[in-house]
Parts: C-alpha cells; sequence; structure tokens
C-alpha cells in the first residue's frame, strides 16, 4: 500500500509518497517537480509509480504554485524564471530534511519533472553532482533558446518586456545544461519529448542530444521521442519513467 504524507519543510509545502511498511526506513529518494501553472497533487499517479518501485518520492510545490499560488506577473515569464529560481534555491533544503534523518539509502538521490520540473532537473544537474539519476519529460535543456522564444513571441505580440530582459535573467547562464553539457557526467538521465509539443519545442531537446550523446560524460544519456504528441504526459510514459529510475536507484 502506498502512503502519502502532507509536509511543510521551512516555507515548501510537499507531498511524501511511500510505501507504507518502508516509511520510517532508509530508501533511494526521488524529487519530482512539476510543470508551469500546475501543483504538487497533479503529478501523484506519476509519484505511487515510482514508491510501487519501493521508491521515497517527494513531490514540491514550486514557488507562486499550489499552496503557494501567487498572481501571475503580466511581463511575460518573469513568475516563471522565479519559480525555476526557487526550485533551485529549495533543492539543498528539501536533500537535508531527509539526509538528518537518515532516510536517504545509500545517497541514492534522483530528481525528475515535467515541463517547467523538467528544466528545473536541468538546472539542477549542473549544480548538484550527489544526484544520481534524472529524467527531464517536456523540457528543455536550452534555458537561453527558450528564453530567446520568449523574449521574440513578447515582441511579436507587442507586450512589454524590459528592453534589459536578458541580463535580468542572466543567472540563466550558470544553469542552462546546453552551455555546461559536461555536468552530466557520466550520470543517468532520461529525456521525452513529443514532436508536436505546442509550448516548449521538440527541437531544443532533440538537437542537445544530438549533439552530445556521443560524448563519454553523456554515454548514459537517453532520448525518448513521442511521435506525433503534445504538450502530455500519458501513462506508459510514467511507466517508462518508474522503471527508469528502479534500474538506476535500486
Amino acid at each position: 500500500m502506498i502512503e502519502i504524507l502532507q509536509r511543510q519543510i521551512q516555507d515548501i509545502p510537499i507531498l511524501e509518497v511511500v510505501p507504507d511498511n518502508f516509511r520510517h526506513q532508509a530508501l533511494p529518494l526521488i524529487v519530482f517537480y512539476h510543470g508551469w501553472r500546475s501543483e504538487k497533487e497533479l503529478v501523484l499517479t506519476q509519484a505511487r509509480k515510482l514508491a510501487q518501485h519501493n521508491l521515497r518520492v517527494i513531490l514540491p510545490d514550486a514557488m507562486n504554485h499550489g499552496a503557494r499560488q501567487q498572481p501571475v506577473s503580466s511581463l511575460p515569464s518573469v513568475t516563471f524564471w522565479q519559480s525555476i529560481q526557487g526550485n533551485l534555491a529549495e533543492f539543498e533544503l528539501l536533500i537535508n530534511f531527509y539526509q538528518t534523518r537518515h532516510l536517504i539509502l545509500n545517497h541514492q538521490i534522483g530528481v525528475g519533472g515535467y515541463s517547467m520540473g523538467g528544466m528545473t532537473t536541468g538546472t539542477l544537474l549542473t549544480q548538484h553532482p550527489e544526484i544520481k539519476a534524472a529524467t527531464i519529460i517536456m523540457g528543455t535543456p536550452n534555458l537561453n533558446a527558450y528564453a530567446e522564444l520568449v523574449r521574440t513571441s513578447a515582441a511579436t505580440h507587442h507586450r512589454y518586456l524590459p528592453h534589459d530582459m536578458a541580463q535580468l535573467t542572466s543567472w540563466l547562464d550558470n544553469y542552462d545544461l546546453n552551455l555546461h553539457p559536461e555536468t552530466i557526467n557520466h550520470r543517468p538521465v532520461l529525456f521525452w519529448h513529443g514532436t508536436d509539443d505546442e509550448r516548449i519545442p521538440y527541437h531544443q531537446a532533440r538537437n542537445f542530444f544530438d549533439r552530445v550523446h556521443r560524448q563519454p560524460y553523456a554515454e548514459q544519456v537517453a532520448f525518448i521521442t513521442g511521435y506525433q504528441a503534445k504538450h502530455l504526459v500519458k501513462v506508459p510514459l510514467m511507466e517508462k519513467v518508474a522503471n527508469f529510475f528502479d534500474y538506476y536507484l535500486n
């Protein structure tokens, strides 16, 4: 039986999803991030499928989402980037909470996410070598290309953005997996992206994979194409994600 626990770790509301007979035992830990304008409850099906493999899964609400809902800025992408930056700032807090309670088995830590959560995952890979495996589902690893796309779209639709928006988000350069692919450092990373994704372009993720997958540091990077798939996760994909983490963390 799978248990769902509500926790509050300082400012962060989370759901912890764990087999009930392993609740107080150390297990591999997975942090799984939801997408833009979504919330932790909407990735519970994925979390349950992971927990069925005796993995402890935590689902945080990103800043401005779920229990932390705030109005979205009228400036395109401002709240979006703020939400990702919040995930980055809070990651160590989540890990430390479980480490100090001796609930992470053999330092086995996985990270994954959908859409904005997948982008969060890529950024975390650039800074956290303690992550052992990761899944980037419908999220681009090329943050600067996506940011440029947003700026171009805003100009086309005559929506105001400050002229120095690129400088205001210059922190992306330090966290952009496309700029720092060597930080993958032989870790298993699974990409999935639909060819007909209407929100985040398929080619950004696919071009990244095609560029790096023959490099030694990317020997365990895999890419699954969802042919004619849109920005949507279906149950068979959830099972693939669960099997991936089971294989690399158990």
